[in-house]
């Protein structure tokens, strides 16, 4: 997660031949297309997809990494949620590298990523022993806007 936020403000964006409107200018001129859209989101599933498919209790206590959101997923069933959450990531990530300029993707990360906030919220309220509250809270300063500016892009 800290890898993929280190690395956005090294997104090379490329510049539509439509002129910038006067808003775009003072903010840069940089136009946020569907291409673009899909790539950040793709990075943003790809990291924890990739994770929990290979270890289901990746950001748990026990796991490798050094972000903790839970405790550890309990048995054989906790494993496969978790395993199974990792594995619908990357499936949808890997959308944005086969169909990068895809309206249709760009969509489906939105919709994902609408569906997925109230269970972030969720997890803020319930906190610990389960759930690393703080941890959840930084993540919703990035998972919220980034939901909402995919929502506003891909429904517009």
């Amino acid at each position: 997660m800290l890898a993929i936020i280190l690395a956005l403000p090294a997104l090379v964006v490329h510049h539509n031949d439509i002129a910038p409107s006067n808003a775009l200018k003072l903010r840069g001129g940089v136009a946020l297309d569907t291409k673009t859209l899909n790539t950040i989101n793709g990075l943003y599933h790809v990291g924890f997809g990739a994770a929990l498919y290979a270890d289901p209790n990746a950001f748990a206590d026990s796991g490798a990494s050094p972000i903790k959101y839970t405790a550890d997923a309990e048995g054989p069933v906790g494993a496969f949620t978790s395993r199974a959450f990792g594995a619908m990531m990357l499936a949808l990530s890997s959308a944005a590298y086969f169909d990068p300029e895809s309206t249709g993707v760009l969509k489906a990360f939105a919709i994902a990523e609408a569906l997925f906030t109230p269970i972030l919220v969720k997890n803020i309220q319930d906190g610990e022993p389960a759930f690393k509250k703080k941890m959840w809270i930084f993540q919703s300063f990035v998972h919220i806007p980034l939901a909402a500016l995919m929502l506003f892009k891909a429904f517009k």
